[in-house]
């Protein structure tokens, strides 16, 4: 089996695993849109590249989203990171280390490259390398630039396919108990794009993870409200897709703290204030170079909800639970070393790259941008509960719900957005109207937005004096009987 990895298109106005999902067989896909590659041009880097893409360094998301600042801020030390990706990137030690000098990361990188050691025989990988890298270094990067001296280990598959992803975390999250997972890939909870033995192969390892004491996070896509079924339905319609409202797994696993996106309100640049503040925010929702995204969120139909949840006067299991910048314009900044390659159209790297001495560096939106920083967070807090002799958070989920039903802790700990919508853009495609479907920003827990953005520092002071939470053995369960997809093959997609 293979997950198909989504990712919302900007610069590639097509879907990812194209002949794979023609074949039957598709892939998960990394979550992230990504600007022109612009090589490094001096000891600075100019946050603004291709046709004139501003982004954001650590520094001033930092001070957007209030990250505790000064000599005894927590930093992540003693905790770890595992970032899971499909491929990897070839020279990600080297672009990190070139990331943290030129932002003035505070600590050099602590870095751990683990890959796959037990190949699987019937594994079909997209072969889609360039977008990998991308994944790659932004989420090493941003889970070490919010969290600089976390050890960060990088879980590399041999390829997209599930059963690749599967193993290398068979192999790798065992020997870091306590560690925080994030996962910024996907594909569709159900339909005939989707798995139904994803769940049972992933949920018992989220179940240990938890029970180690660890976090999981993953991002929940980055094409609307329905997980970009429509464009599915368009491409493939052999497959017979019907377009709905569509969640995300894993986010939609709530086993996991699934991450949605914001942009800044005004677009793009409202995010961080004149005063090099937190601006102001809405749901994230764009169309630049040609393409089209919008955050991840819809009610699962696998997952019933789970008690945290209920409040809500729901019956299934709502994605996101919080959200973070997924902006291209306004994006986070990520060095890379290797060009896409020009004959193939950008999918795979360029072959001519044996060494990093040419890096570039590119902006990157998505929801794959904040689920990194959201695990860095959680390394954070685990910093601070452990200097308190406290155990780390686990499974998180119920303590953030918890906070946002007291209208006083959740003022203090978030930013609540209400404007805008998860409504995909078709017409961006080539479609003669917008997506059907959408849900709306407003105010308290939204399908949009979750229950918003952090406020780090205040969060954290939280988050040091609540319990951990504790598993409920309904969620343990698994999924509702009954449910799932039915593909062959699936790939990850990194933007589903």
């Amino acid at each position: 089996m293979i997950l198909r990895l989504r990712r919302s298109i900007f610069l590639v106005l097509a879907l990812w695993g194209v002949t794979a999902a023609s074949a039957g067989a598709a892939t998960v896909r990394p979550m992230l849109a990504s600007s022109p590659f612009a090589p490094l041009a001096g000891p600075s880097v100019p946050c603004l590249n291709g046709p004139g893409i501003p982004c954001y360094l650590p520094s001033e998301l930092r001070q957007a989203y209030d990250f505790p600042a000064g000599p005894d801020a927590p930093d992540g030390a003693g905790q770890t990171i595992v970032v899971v990706t499909g491929y990897g990137a070839p020279f990600v030690a080297d672009d990190v280390q070139t990331f943290g000098m030129l932002t003035g990361v505070s600590a050099p990188p602590n870095l751990t490259v683990y890959s796959q050691q037990t190949p699987v025989a019937d594994a079909q990988g997209s072969g889609q390398t360039y977008f990998w890298q991308v994944e790659t270094d932004l989420d090493v990067e941003w889970a070490y630039a919010m969290a600089p001296r976390a050890h960060v280990v990088l879980a590399v598959a041999n390829s997209d396919d599930t059963h690749d992803i599967a193993q290398v975390m068979r192999e790798v999250l065992p020997r870091y108990p306590g560690a925080i997972v994030t996962q910024s890939f996907g594909m569709d909870e159900t339909g005939p794009t989707s798995d139904p033995a994803l769940v049972e192969t992933f949920s018992p390892m989220y179940l240990d993870v938890l029970r180690r004491g660890g976090t999981v996070l993953a991002a929940s896509g980055d094409l609307g409200a329905s997980n970009g079924t429509e464009l599915e339905a368009h491409m493939f319609p052999t497959l017979g897709i019907e377009p709905s409202p569509m969640a995300a797994y894993p986010a939609s696993d709530p086993l996991v703290l699934a991450v949605g996106g914001t942009e800044g309100n005004p677009y793009p640049d409202g995010l961080l204030s004149d005063a090099g503040t937190y601006g102001a925010e809405q749901a994230w929702n764009e169309a630049v170079l040609g393409g089209a995204a919008a955050g991840g969120g819809a009610p699962s139909v696998v997952f019933d909800a789970p008690p945290w949840q209920r409040s809500l006067h729901t019956s299934s299991r709502l994605e996101p639970d919080v959200s973070y910048n997924a902006a291209l314009v306004g994006g986070a900044l990520v060095i890379v070393s290797c060009r896409p390659n020009a004959a193939d159209h950008g999918v795979t790297l360029d072959p001519t790259c044996v060494d990093p001495s040419r890096q570039g560096y590119i902006s990157v939106g998505g929801t794959s941008a904040g689920t990194p920083q959201w695990a860095a967070v959680v390394a954070l807090a685990d910093q601070v509960r452990a200097s308190r002799l406290r155990p780390p958070l686990g499974l998180l989920s119920p303590l953030l719900y918890d906070l946002a039903r007291d209208r006083r802790s959740y003022a203090r700990d978030f930013h609540d957005v209400i404007v805008g919508d998860n409504r995909l853009d078709l017409t961006a495609f080539g479609a003669p109207s917008p997506s059907p479907f959408a849900f709306a920003a407003a105010p308290g827990y939204d399908l949009a937005t979750g229950l918003g953005t952090p406020d780090v520092a205040n969060l954290l002071r939280d988050l040091a004096v609540r319990d951990s939470g504790e598993i409920p053995g309904n969620v343990a369960h698994g999924p509702r009987a009954g449910k799932g997809g039915g593909g062959k093959h699936h790939r990850f997609d990194p933007s589903k």
